[in-house]
């Protein structure tokens, strides 16, 4: 049982934002595959591909990091994508709790370390899925469609695949 309003607030706001772009970044996609069927052979084949890079060992996925230097991705402007996100700083600014976001030791940091790696894991499989899908509407001339998903496909896996990347840089140096 919650023992104050506040991180109810929070969790409302994380699931609508949640909502927000998932719903936007997934609906070119579900429409492409409504359009094209999805008894179509390459929607099992793209999930299939997308579902196979997303169990590689963490090991090979860390080698598609885009910097070990969180400079990098500030330069690119990640610290102004977090403010937009689950868990990012507009969510965090309304709760009033002491430290209900901050890492407070190395377990904890562990165990969000995981929670990270999820979230990448699973931003990689829709990212290849909607790359694939992306590739075959061009190939087959639906330029909208192709355009629409390329853009869900940076907005909603891309930029949160960089997002969990510097997260990670951050919090590796409280467990070293």
């Amino acid at each position: 049982m919650r023992n104050t309003k506040k991180p109810y607030k929070r969790d409302i706001l994380n699931q609508i934002i949640n909502f927000f772009w998932t719903a936007l970044c997934f609906t070119p996609v579900f429409w492409f595959w409504f359009q094209e069927g999805i008894d179509n052979i390459y929607f099992y084949v793209f999930l299939g591909i997308a579902l196979l890079f997303g169990a590689l060992p963490g090991k090979i996925l860390s080698k598609f990091t885009l910097s070990p230097d969180k400079k990098v991705y500030e330069k690119y402007g990640i610290k102004f994508i977090r403010k937009f996100v689950q868990n990012g700083d507009i969510v965090n600014s309304h709760s009033k709790a002491p430290g209900a976001t901050s890492i407070k030791d190395k377990v904890q940091a562990r165990e969000y370390l995981k929670t990270l790696a999820m979230y990448e894991r699973y931003h990689w499989i829709c990212l290849i899925f909607f790359l694939l899908t992306t590739i075959y509407g061009f190939f087959n001339e639906h330029f909208l469609f192709g355009f629409s998903i390329l853009i869900a496909n940076f907005l909603y896996n891309l930029i949160p695949i960089f997002l969990q990347q510097y997260n990670k840089i951050r919090i590796k140096k409280i467990v070293d």
